[in-house]
């Protein structure tokens, strides 16, 4: 072994970086688990906020057929999930970017 090899041999091996190329972006803790919880929060939101509404509007239209009044909340639940996901997808969006400008 010349002196060179063991110079080498010596030196601390460096730990893979979590990110490669980005040395300073660090992980945020959590945020998997906060992305869960709040996607979990907008189908039980819309599932009782679509039923609520859509009895509010079957109320104020005297409509009392069952068939027409399920009808109804699955409606307004249809259309209330996407836009819930949708605001939830935007908020941790401008959270992860608000992150990245201010480390």
């Amino acid at each position: 072994m010349n002196p060179e090899e063991s110079k080498e041999a010596t030196r601390p091996r460096e730990e893979p970086h979590p990110f490669p190329g980005r040395p300073d972006r660090k992980r945020r803790t959590g945020s998997r688990f906060l992305l869960a919880v709040a996607l979990a929060g907008c189908v039980i939101g819309a599932v009782f906020a679509g039923a609520r509404i859509s009895d509010f509007l079957c109320d104020i239209a005297g409509i009392t057929s069952t068939w027409v009044r399920l009808a109804g909340k699955v409606a307004v639940i249809a259309i209330l999930l996407p836009a819930w996901f949708y605001l939830v997808e935007r908020l941790f969006l401008s959270r992860s970017s608000r992150f990245r400008r201010n480390p």
